[in-house]
Formats: C-alpha cells, sequence, structure tokens
C-alpha cells in the first residue's frame, strides 16, 4: 500500500518525520496511531470499505514513536485487515469465515452482519439512567476490529480453542497470539499481546474486552486452570467486565472483592445537567410568556432600534460566540472526535444535553434581545426574572469550574483545551456574577426608593391627628433603619443565592461520584443546618427585643435634637436625660450583642463540623467504603475545600436574613398601622370665603375606652370676611385643640363645619388657612408659591417686615432661616401674605416681637389684613390690643365664650 503515509512530530523539536509502522506494531498497538482516530471510521457498507476507512489515516499526526508506548487504537486492525485483503486478493470477511470460522466450525459466527438477523439480539445504549434500543451505523470498515457476531455455544468453543482443548492446526497460531509485547512499558499490570491482553498479577490470565455503541463483550481464560469465562450483554454497559471478573474470580476460588464503580460514560452527569437545562428553559420561557404578556396588553412599550439596542444585541451575539465555539470544539477537546462519531458512541443524555444546551443559549438570546427592545414600567422589578435566570447561570457555572478543576487532575485533555474552557467557565461565572450583583443593587435600591414613597404616601395621606399618635423614633427608624437594611440586601442575595445553587450542584457533582459518600456528607451538613435553626428560632427574641429598643432609642435621639435647649441650659436635667439615652444604647448593645454572640458559638460549631468532615473525608471515607479510590478522595477534599467559603457564606447569611425579615416585617407593620384618610391629590378651587361657621362641633381626647378625657365643645363660631377675632385662654383651656379643628388636623366627633353655607370635607379645610404655629417651622425651599408672578409682592413684604437685610431669596429658597424667634415669625408672616389664602390663623405670633414692631403688627398689618376682606383669627394674650378685634372669645375648660367689649383695655400709646 504505497500510498498509506503517516508522520510524527518530535515534541521537543518541532521537526517532521516520515515513519515506517510494521505489523507487529500494528497488532501490539505500539503503532503511534492515536486512540481518537476512532472517530476517522465511516459509516458504510461499501464493498471497498476497508480501504476506505485507512484511507482515513493518510497524513495524520502519530501520538509517539512507532513501538514506543502502547495506545489502543481500533483502526491499527483495520490496517492489518487490508494487509490480508491485498495479500489474499478477496475481502477481509471471506478470509476469516475460509481460514478460522469454518475450520473451528463456529457455524454460529460471522461478521458484519448476522447469518439470520431473526436470532440477532437488539443492541441498547445508556440514556437517562437505563438502556435504551439503539441501532448503530454500519461501519463494515471496522469490521476486523470488534463486529464479529456469534453466539455463546461458539464463543465457549472458541475460548476451549484457545486454551487448546479443541484439537486443530490453528492452535500453535493462537499461542503466538497469547505472547505479550516485551518492547514497550506495562499499563495496570497488564501488557498487551496480540489481540489480548496478559495479566501480571500471577493469575496467568489472558483476557480482552469488546465495546461497540449498542453491545459489550468481555472474555478471560486462565491455560494453566483450563477456566474460561465470556460474557455477551446487548447493551453498551461498563459492568460486562466487571462481571466477567468477578465469574473468573468465583470459579478459581478467589476472594471477591469490591470494585470501584466503572461509571456510566457520563449518563448521570449528562441527564442531570439536560434535566437543569430544561428547568432552565422552563423559566426561561416563562419569563419570554411574560414578556410578550406584557407587551399585548401594551405594558411593555418598544423602544425602537436605537443605536444602544443594536450595539447591545452585537454585544450579546459576541459574548455568545465563544460558547458555540466551546460546544462546537466539545468532542474534539474530549476525546479526539467530531460530533458525527460522539454522538454514536456517547450516552443518549448526551446527545439531549448538547440539544437542550444549544436550545436554552438560544432562548437565552431571545429573552435578552425582547427584553432589550420593550421596556416595562418599574423596569427594576421587570428585570426580576432575568436576574434569577442569570443567578442560576452564574450558579452553575461556579459548579462546574469545581467540576473542571478535579477533571484536571491526570486529565488527557489537551492544555490549550483545559485553559479554553476554564477561562470560558469562569468567565460565564464571574460575567453573570457582574450583571447580578448590579441589577440587584439597582432593584433593591429601586425596592427602597419604592418603600420610601410609598411610606410618605401613607404619612402624607393620613391626618395630622393620627400622625401625632405614631412614635417619633418608628418613623426615624422605618423610613432610615429598616429601608436602608433591605437596600444592603443586595450583595447578601447576590452570595446567598449563588453559594446555595453552588453548593447543591456541587454535592450533586459528589453523589455522581460516589453516592453513598456524598449521601453521609449531605447528613452531617443537614446536622449542621439544624443546629442553626434552632439558634435563629431562639435568637429572633433577641433581635425582636433590639430593633423595639432601636424605636426608643431614635425617640430619645429625636427629643434630644428638639429639645436641646432646654436640656443645656440644666447640667442635671442634661445628665439625667444623658443617663436614659446611654442605657436605651446599652440595653440595645446588650440585646444585638447577644443575638451575634448566639450566632458566632453556632458559627464555630457549623466551622467544626466542616473541619471533621474534611477528616472524615480524608481518613474515615477510604476505610468505610474499601472500594472508593484515590482520585474519588481527592475530588472529595478539592469540592469541599472549595465548599467551605459558599457553605460560611450561607452560614453567615442567616443573621443578614434574619435582620431582613424583621426590618421587611416592621415596614409592612408601619404602613399598615397608618390609617389612609385621604388620597393625595391635586385641590383646585377659588377658596373665596364669605363666611365661616363652626356648628356643635366636639372633640374627646381619650387614651382609652373607659377614658371619659377632656373636652372641647360643643362649639358653635362663625366670622365673616373681614373680621378680626381675638381667641384668649389659659393654658390648657382647649385653644390650641380648637384651631387644630376648624384647620382640619383634627377630626371631630361631631358637628361640622360649613363655608359659604357649605359643609366642607375636614381634610380640605386646611386649604383655607394660611396658619403660623407657636413657634413656626420653617423650610429652606418656598413650596406651592409662584415666585415669578408676586415678584413685587416679595419685595414689599421684606421690606415691610424689615428682613431685606437678613434674607435673600434664589432658585426658591431662602438664603437663610438662621435667625432670631422673632424674625422666623417674621419670615412665616412673609409666607402667609405669599399664599394669600382667605383665612390667616396666628398663635401667639407677636409673643417674640420687640415692643415696636408688636404695635406695628397690631395697629397696621391686622388692619390691612382686615381692608383686604381676609378673616383674621389670632390666639393671643396681648390685653392692650384688644381694641383692635372686631370680637374676643375665650376659651375655658374647652368651652368657647364671647367677651363683653367692658373687658376691653384702653390703648397703650
Amino acid at each position: 500500500m504505497p500510498w498509506f503515509r503517516v508522520h510524527y512530530v518530535d515534541k521537543k523539536t518541532y521537526k517532521r518525520h516520515d515513519t515506517t509502522i510494521t505489523l507487529g506494531q500494528l497488532l501490539h498497538h505500539t503503532s503511534g496511531i492515536p486512540w481518537s482516530t476512532i472517530s476517522l471510521i465511516p459509516e458504510t457498507a461499501a464493498e471497498n470499505a476497508t480501504e476506505i476507512t485507512v484511507r482515513k489515516l493518510i497524513g495524520i499526526e502519530l501520538e509517539e514513536l512507532p513501538g514506543k508506548v502502547y495506545e489502543y487504537a481500533t483502526i491499527n486492525y483495520d490496517v492489518l485487515a487490508l494487509v490480508i485483503q491485498v495479500i489474499v486478493q478477496k475481502p477481509f470477511e471471506a478470509f476469516l469465515k475460509d481460514e478460522v470460522f469454518e475450520k473451528l466450525q463456529l457455524t454460529q459466527t460471522d461478521i458484519g452482519q448476522a447469518k439470520d438477523s431473526s436470532f440477532m439480539s437488539k443492541g441498547y445504549k445508556i440514556g437517562f439512567f437505563r438502556p435504551l434500543a439503539y441501532k448503530a451505523p454500519l461501519y463494515k470498515g471496522n469490521n476486523a476490529a470488534g463486529y464479529v457476531i456469534s453466539s455463546i455455544e461458539d464463543i465457549g468453543k472458541w475460548v476451549e480453542f484457545q486454551m487448546g482443548k479443541v484439537p486443530s492446526d490453528l492452535y500453535p497460531f493462537a499461542q503466538l497470539t497469547h505472547q505479550r509485547d516485551r518492547t514497550v512499558p506495562l499499563h495496570n499490570m497488564a501488557a498487551y499481546a496480540r489481540g489480548w491482553e496478559v495479566n501480571l498479577d500471577g493469575s496467568g490470565e489472558i483476557f480482552h474486552g469488546g465495546y461497540n455503541p449498542n453491545f459489550t463483550t468481555f472474555i478471560a481464560f486462565r491455560p494453566e486452570k483450563q477456566l474460561g469465562v465470556a460474557v455477551l450483554a446487548n447493551s453498551n454497559s461498563t459492568f460486562t467486565p466487571i462481571i466477567g471478573r468477578r465469574i473468573m474470580k468465583i470459579l478459581a476460588g478467589e476472594e471477591l472483592v469490591n470494585e470501584y464503580d466503572p461509571g456510566d460514560r457520563g449518563d448521570k452527569s449528562f441527564s442531570i445537567i439536560s434535566f437543569a437545562l430544561l428547568l432552565y428553559l422552563i423559566g426561561a420561557i416563562g419569563f419570554i410568556s411574560w414578556k410578550i404578556h406584557a407587551i399585548a396588553i401594551r405594558k411593555a412599550v418598544f423602544t425602537g432600534w436605537k443605536k444602544l439596542n443594536l450595539l447591545t444585541y452585537l454585544k450579546g451575539l459576541i459574548l455568545i460566540s465563544p460558547f458555540l465555539m466551546g460546544i462546537y470544539w466539545f468532542p474534539n477537546a474530549l476525546a479526539g472526535f467530531d460530533w458525527e462519531s460522539i454522538l454514536v458512541w456517547m450516552p443518549i443524555s448526551f446527545q439531549a444535553m448538547i440539544f437542550a444546551l444549544l436550545t436554552a443559549i438560544g432562548i437565552s438570546y431571545l429573552a435578552f434581545l425582547i427584553n432589550l427592545l420593550f421596556k416595562v414600567e418599574q423596569s427594576y422589578k421587570a428585570k426580576a426574572p432575568f436576574v434569577l435566570l442569570m443567578s442560576i447561570i452564574s450558579g452553575l457555572a461556579n459548579v462546574i469550574v469545581i467540576i473542571l478543576v478535579t477533571s484536571a487532575i491526570d486529565s488527557e485533555i489537551e492544555l490549550k483545551y483545559l485553559v479554553f474552557y476554564y477561562a470560558l467557565v469562569v468567565g460565564l461565572y464571574l460575567l453573570g456574577r457582574r450583571y447580578v450583583q448590579i441589577s440587584l443593587i439597582k432593584i433593591a435600591r429601586g425596592i427602597v426608593y419604592d418603600l420610601r414613597l410609598q411610606l410618605t404616601d401613607k404619612i402624607f395621606s393620613t391626618s395630622y391627628e393620627n400622625f401625632e399618635r405614631i412614635e417619633k423614633g418608628k418613623v426615624y427608624t422605618a423610613l432610615n433603619d429598616d429601608v436602608n437594611t433591605l437596600g444592603q440586601s443586595a450583595s447578601l442575595i447576590v452570595n446567598l443565592v449563588t453559594s446555595i445553587i453552588t453548593t447543591i450542584g456541587a454535592f450533586i457533582f459528589l453523589s455522581l461520584i460516589a453516592f453513598w459518600a456524598a449521601i453521609i456528607v449531605v447528613l452531617l451538613i443537614v446536622a449542621l443546618a439544624s443546629v442553626y435553626y434552632g439558634v435563629v428560632h431562639s435568637t429572633n427574641t433577641y433581635f425582636e427585643e433590639a430593633r423595639d429598643e432601636r424605636n426608643r432609642y431614635m425617640r430619645l435621639i429625636g427629643g434630644m435634637i428638639e429639645g436641646f435647649k432646654e436640656l443645656i441650659i440644666r447640667r442635671s436635667k442634661k445628665l439625667a436625660f444623658k443617663v436614659d439615652i446611654d442605657k436605651s444604647a446599652e440595653v440595645l448593645k446588650d440585646r444585638m450583642s447577644t443575638a451575634d454572640i448566639r450566632f458566632v458559638k453556632a458559627f464555630i460549631v457549623g466551622e467544626s463540623l466542616l473541619i471533621v468532615l474534611l477528616g472524615f473525608i480524608a481518613i474515615g471515607m477510604p476505610r468505610m467504603f474499601d472500594n472508593i479510590q484515590n482520585y474519588t478522595v481527592m475530588s472529595f477534599v478539592i469540592v469541599l475545600l472549595y465548599l467551605i467559603g459558599p457553605i460560611n457564606g450561607i452560614l453567615s447569611a442567616v443573621p443578614a436574613v434574619l435582620q431582613l425579615r424583621i426590618a421587611w416585617n416592621r415596614i409592612k407593620n408601619f404602613v399598615n398601622e397608618i390609617p389612609v384618610v385621604f388620597n393625595q391629590q391635586e385641590v383646585k378651587g377659588n377658596f373665596e370665603v364669605a363666611h365661616f361657621s363652626v356648628e356643635r362641633v366636639l372633640y374627646t381626647y381619650k387614651h382609652s375606652e373607659d377614658d371619659k378625657g377632656f373636652a372641647v365643645g360643643p362649639i358653635d363660631f362663625e366670622v365673616r370676611r373681614g373680621e378680626i377675632i381675638f381667641l384668649i385662654g389659659g393654658n390648657g383651656s382647649g385653644k390650641t385643640t380648637f384651631a387644630k379643628l376648624i384647620m382640619g388636623l383634627y377630626r371631630p366627633q361631631e358637628g361640622e363645619i360649613k363655608i359659604n353655607g357649605e359643609r366642607v370635607k375636614y381634610s380640605l379645610l386646611g386649604e383655607y388657612f394660611s396658619v403660623i404655629f407657636s413657634p413656626p417651622y420653617l423650610f429652606e425651599k418656598l413650596y406651592d408659591i409662584d415666585l415669578e408672578e408676586k415678584k413685587d409682592q416679595l419685595c414689599k413684604y421684606l421690606s415691610l417686615l424689615e428682613l431685606d437685610k437678613k434674607v435673600t431669596i434664589h432658585n426658591g429658597r431662602f438664603s437663610t432661616i438662621d435667625l432670631s424667634s422673632g424674625q422666623r415669625k417674621r419670615l412665616a408672616l412673609l409666607l402667609c401674605f405669599l399664599e394669600d389664602r382667605p383665612i390667616y390663623l396666628f398663635d401667639e405670633w407677636a409673643a417674640d416681637q420687640d415692643p415696636a414692631y408688636r404695635r406695628f403688627f397690631y395697629q397696621t398689618l391686622l388692619p390691612e389684613m382686615k381692608n383686604e376682606g381676609k378673616i383674621i383669627i389670632a390666639i393671643t394674650h396681648d390685653d392692650s390690643y384688644f381694641h383692635i378685634a372686631d370680637r374676643i372669645l375665650k376659651m375655658e375648660e374647652g368651652t368657647l365664650k364671647p367677651l363683653n367689649k367692658e373687658y376691653d383695655l384702653p390703648i397703650l400709646e
């Protein structure tokens, strides 16, 4: 065969050498032809199939120089078959029948095709944990290497012939095939002869196994003891040789030992990955369906083919490309195969896994594209399903990192492929983790934003009366601490989800390596989780108490801020108040410390269990499972060391998750505690008031059902445009309550309030008032005032109130509100003038003014307001100016009474 040419490249010098292969080297599998050439064997039934097959070797690069190293390559025997055909000038199959089968009277034996197909067993291939019927392609060119079809009777004759029990002229040639090759190193305490393996463990056993896509065989015999075993199986099971070896040991009277699990050619792994991909596909399809539904009901808006979208679309294609390349290279990287051959030789679940993987990539890209082109309102919530998918991908990638690391030990896969796939998976994990983390930060901050809006909307939708009853500490803690706790949950969720997926995936991987050993490890982890559950259950009380104490602490801090001037003037009072703050801080510290310390103790227990696990795996596992291999133990140790981080991450997240749950429950309770009185909406109207009346209004303070409480009313009161009313009375008489009632801050239990003869909702009464409370609160920004329209008035009143040298207004803000009490009240009066409501209510406005400005207020400003048609209600004790009022009303023990004119005092000049 002059056309047969192969070459070898020196690994050190990279020089190419044409080489010569001998028949002996082909017989002993030392030709240097690599094992992976099995994938070159074409599917064909042509007459010249053997030559077609051998010609596939032309120009291949040998793995080693011929005659140096044993490497099984089935195609070696196809080359030998072609040599025979050239010499004898007839097909190899015919030569074998004539010269071997007929001479040994193997009447039920043929090669390539059964004599009678009705007697042929149906072949099976493993797939999804069980054998499935499978018809393999016809490889006629490989008949010489492993497609002999026979019955157990003929195989029995064949084994007897090999041991010399059947007289035959061929026996001396058979003996030649039993002589091992002594020119190359041993492999697994065995040496290859000519078609047989020779066991060198002292038994003198000669054996060989056969493996086709849907059939397996094992034949072994010991000539000295005249023992022979043959196992034929119509499945590609890995247990066929194990069954044969155990039968041989039983026949030889040898002790049976547990052998390692030969595996299932990866079927469990491929099946589990297929199911995982199926779950992922269900989630991805669910996301797409949800998005299509949103598009159908017009909640998703088409963003158009903007430049950014196109760039992102192309970026997605670029990111997918390495994964498609990785799939394309996978057969070659795994076994030097092409796709056609690997699908034949691998389990059926492998093909399903690849199909599911390609579908998952396509569906993921489709989901990415739809998500890119159609945006949903509250887009951060719309990202949640996609983020969940990416979390699963990232977690699975993290698991594959472990598998790659453990599989790389003693792996024969080329370095370039190991590096490529490792970089690919790590890149997927990091990119997925980055996307998930960034997205979760946005989602968490979006949720915080929504919660803050919801809380403030709820607060603004309730009445002042209800708001007064809320503990200020609760408001501060809910809007600040609890909401921030939720906002900081993004990284916690990412770490927790990734750690859980990694841990679950790693244990599934371990169970595929050694099931019962993995179960014991899982049980130990469950014990650890049980300890943590007990701690969580018992520690929850401390976190709840700490949260209650934080409310109290924030209430005290609020008191310190609002009442600082009252505290700072008296040392003993200040120190007594500080004692309360310190005591609350100490209780808070003790509660939190107790809870955290209990978790630390449990964490130490967990850490100890992990160390015990490592010891069990390294020391106990080899003794408990005597058939376990060192590779398996090493894989367990590596995986568990890798898992210490994720497991610790899960355990350390428990306190944070607990506080997260407490914060969430507190926010919900806080929202539920606030009753909604009216919806926030724009109030329109001219707010003209000619007549304001209060009819039989009654309000009672009650602290309990049995408490009769202090009552204000029933009150009858009316006032008309252009009237000035002075309201007087002692402290606790009910003046402020009356003011709050007529402004709608309090809702009366009885009676009604009318404007211009029509009843008005109490929640809208405030729209008719401009109010200065005592003390007034000034905002830095001027709200609900058109400064452009009232620019002239603003300058006029700043000058009139003698504030033009103190305060300026820029971009709707005061330059300062750091003023004296009197100036602050004047600034508040400025806002009243600018708001220009029909009713002015002043609470002790003149109390902080100097005598000259007080006189100016009563004798000049109030009459001007009256002339403008304003209704003025002033709570005051300035009896020197009572004559300014049209009427004086006095509040005594909740009852409103008019004063006689005789009560008026002369004007003090």
